[in-house]
């Protein structure tokens, strides 16, 4: 970008809008210019600090927490910024920030910003009262994840949750050319042995089983990994860096530990079920999230 092109886009920002085109051409010479590809990661979570970024073009996602459950707290699109914390302490930051997509960023480092607000104070307090709002409104978002985080009965992660997680690992996997693995399994002709059909009941069995079977797949999975109540019936585990091969090599190791869940509520509730399989791997089955979730609820 020219100097006139810069000048143009921080007159779009909230922050720089009262200023005059002095004081933005000020500002426009010391920026920075910065490009991010699509899930690229621009600054971690406890990293330092010294800079804010503004989006010129594409999106950016504010998250935090581990891949592959993460916590998306705020998205910014053109004429926004972020980071800006990074301009008045010397604390680590408390997010991550991801590019959505291919992304065009001007950076304001501390050193420049300092310099600005000695001669442009008025900078200074819009950021003050931008950083404000984004305070009460990341606090409200915090409270709804933590509501639609867990799916209630089963205490397993929601599907609304592990969707939103998996597009991001999806995304970062697309930027990285590397694999996921996704396994799903699905209990099948839920039955009482006296062939009652009390559906109340079947139903509270039903999540008793898939809460165990959850418990039993934690202990086979890293921290990398994730599962969720995907749908009444069935649990969808997502894994990272796992090929189609490695995806079939980890059924088989769980399938006896799910046969023994089976066979301990035949006995304790005389309830039986069938189970099933499927197993989907990214990009090699499916190239985007959602085609991942159309092919797992063919059944």
């Amino acid at each position: 970008m020219i100097i006139i092109e810069r000048i143009l886009f921080l007159k779009r920002i909230s922050i720089f809008s009262s200023l005059s085109s002095y004081e933005l051409r000020k500002i426009a010479e010391v920026v920075s210019e910065e490009e991010a590809e699509s899930g690229e990661i621009i600054f971690w979570e406890g990293d330092f600090g010294d800079c804010m970024y503004l989006v010129v073009e594409g999106k950016i996602s504010i998250f935090t927490g581990k891949q592959p459950a993460i916590k998306v707290l705020a998205s910014f699109e053109k004429a926004a910024f972020f980071g800006e914390m990074g301009l008045y302490d010397d604390k680590p930051r408390a997010a991550s920030a991801m590019a959505d997509v291919r992304s065009r960023l001007l950076v304001l480092r501390k050193g420049e910003f300092c310099d600005l607000i000695s001669e442009f104070p008025m900078v200074a307090l819009g950021i003050m009262k931008e950083l404000n709002n984004r305070i009460r409104a990341t606090n409200q978002k915090l409270n709804l994840i933590e509501r639609n985080l867990v799916d209630n009965s089963s205490h397993l992660y929601s599907r609304d949750y592990f969707v939103d997680c998996m597009k991001n690992l999806i995304n970062r996997a697309r930027n990285e050319k590397t694999q996921v693995g996704f396994v799903l399994i699905r209990l099948k002709k839920l039955h009482f042995q006296n062939e009652s059909s009390d559906d109340e009941i079947i139903d509270k069995y039903r999540t008793e089983l898939i809460r165990e079977l959850g418990l039993r797949m934690a202990a086979f999975m890293r921290e990398s990994d994730m599962l969720c109540r995907f749908d009444d019936n069935s649990i969808l585990i997502m894994i990272p860096e796992l090929n189609s091969r490695g995806a079939l090599k980890f059924q088989a190791r769980i399938t006896d530990d799910i046969n023994r869940v089976l066979i301990d509520f035949e006995s304790a509730r005389k309830l039986y079920s069938d189970v099933e399989f499927k197993t989907i791997n990214f990009p090699d089955d499916s190239d985007s999230g959602d085609d991942i979730i159309k092919n797992l609820e063919i059944q």
